[in-house]
């Protein structure tokens, strides 16, 4: 009996020792000092494997950013304890931190369903979700929050930007409309719904957005470009241009497609000299682009200097010329050779010579296409003499060519 009783006595002494050290811990988390708390868990669990002490392990390499140590602390927590969901969930989310969305959805999906009215953790799986760009299981996710909980405008948000995703557009104007009337300070969501306006039909509401942003973030310029692009889209380009000049006065980045598209407003709006100015900075960042050089050639136009209009007309007329387009006929022509499409394949290649007449090696392609499949070879012979005398010392298959002429003559001569 005494024995028992000096057994139970020392089991009970052990756990009061644990559980004194284990409040040690927490007092030293609490008060932010990790490296005696780092110590204090690491000696505990040389003496008892405890999922706590691993866990409270991990929390201190968290918040020492040591994230490594971290997961591997929190992975033998829930290895001791793999039902825990305070465990799982702090996995979980490392896993998130460091960029794992994969390993961390399993993680979450087992918490979410250890504890299926947990809003919280929900959102968290959702977010997750959202990281791994899967924005229809994102969606379904916010969809049972918000039937549960509407009234949360952070999950809503998240909900609303999903329902964008995934083409609910009519779904996401509705969200981020609720998610603006319970938070109106909420920046990121005036822009969101805006982008939305501008796919459905015309109805006012993208003005009517940008100016409640406006109502609420006074001076703004972001919500200037939005000003200046909406009236620019419009074209009312004397609005356009007041708004890029007090975007640009905000301190607005001068990026390139609101230099272009202020550059092209003060062109409408008859001030020559400083759409010049402007445009010249554009073409200095985007070489040849048909759209700055159009306008550069208009604006000296009608300051009457012909010469340099004449010049940047020329540029941005060979500029609007996509330079891939007679190699894309070409193969085009190739293509439907292969098919024994004989007659849409020349004119193909023919296509691709009038864009690119200096590939001569597109005239040969034309004769053995001809040659292959009209009965009267004259049409071949034309094409293989166009060729040798264009290609002249750099064709490729000038010795084809010119035994195909010999031969294409000589059976000539004899049908006649």
């Amino acid at each position: 009996m005494k024995r028992i009783f000096s057994f139970t006595l020392l089991f009970l002494t052990s756990i009061s020792t644990f559980t004194f050290a284990q409040n040690n811990v927490d007092l030293l988390i609490l008060n932010r000092d990790y490296d005696k708390a780092m110590k204090l868990i690491d000696q505990n669990l040389a003496e008892n494997q405890s999922a706590e002490l691993y866990f409270k392990k991990g929390v201190v390499n968290n918040q020492l950013q040591n994230y490594q140590e971290s997961l591997a602390a929190f992975l033998k927590a829930v290895e001791l304890e793999p039902d825990n969901s305070d465990y799982l969930g702090e996995l979980a989310e490392s896993y998130a931190t460091v960029g794992n969305y994969q390993d961390a959805e399993i993680y979450f999906k087992q918490v979410v369903k250890l504890q299926p009215n947990n809003l919280s953790q929900a959102g968290k799986l959702g977010r997750n979700y959202i990281s791994l760009k899967n924005y229809k299981k994102a969606y379904e996710v916010f969809d049972k929050i918000y039937k549960k909980d509407s009234t949360n405008f952070y999950w809503n948000k998240q909900y609303a930007f999903c329902a964008y995703q995934v083409r609910e557009s009519l779904k996401a104007v509705d969200l981020y409309e609720k998610v603006l009337a319970a938070n109106p300070r909420d920046y990121t969501s005036y822009f969101n719904l805006i982008r939305l306006y501008s796919q459905l039909p015309p109805s006012g509401k993208i003005l009517e957005t940008i100016n409640r942003g406006m109502e609420n973030f006074p001076g703004d310029a972001g919500f200037y470009e939005e000003l200046a692009n909406y009236y620019f889209g419009n074209k009312m380009y004397t609005d356009a241009r007041n708004n890029f000049e007090m975007y640009f006065t905000a301190g607005g980045d001068s990026i390139y497609k609101d230099l272009l598209n202020y550059g092209i407003s003060l062109y409408f709006d008859r001030d020559e000299n400083k759409s010049i100015s402007v445009l010249s900075i554009c073409a200095e960042q985007v070489a040849n682009d048909p759209y700055v050089l159009f306008y550069l050639s208009l604006d000296y136009k009608r300051l009457a200097t012909y010469e340099l209009s004449e010049g940047f007309m020329n540029a941005a007329i060979e500029s609007a010329t996509p330079a891939y387009l007679p190699e894309m006929y070409h193969h085009l022509g190739q293509i439907l050779g292969q098919q024994r499409k004989f007659e849409e394949s020349i004119l193909a290649l023919k296509e691709a010579n009038k864009l690119d007449p200096e590939n001569p090696e597109v005239l040969f392609e034309i004769a053995t296409t001809y040659e292959e499949y009209n009965s009267n070879k004259t049409l071949a012979l034309n094409y293989y003499q166009i060729y040798i005398k264009q290609a002249g010392a750099a064709a490729r298959n000038a010795t084809y060519a010119l035994d195909r002429i010999s031969k294409i003559k000589e059976d000539l001569f004899f049908d006649e």
